[in-house]
């Protein structure tokens, strides 16, 4: 087993958290484009936020 010093530790826990706050943004991304999509073909509110797992109050905005 190599040897690692705490920093490297560190180092290495913090990319991991960042790679996972911007996998989450990347998925928040393409949910809401998704969205749009589903707006623009005029599915009801209820059907987005079902099918996308978005709040309907992250949905409104998209409607108008």
């Amino acid at each position: 087993m190599p040897y690692v010093t705490s920093w490297e530790r560190i180092a290495r826990k913090k990319a991991l958290a960042e790679g996972r706050v911007k996998e989450r943004v990347n998925v928040k991304k393409t949910k809401l484009e998704t969205a749009k999509k589903m707006v623009k073909d005029n599915f009801p509110i209820d059907a987005i936020a079902k099918y996308t797992g978005l709040a309907k109050d992250e949905i409104r905005p998209l409607m108008q």
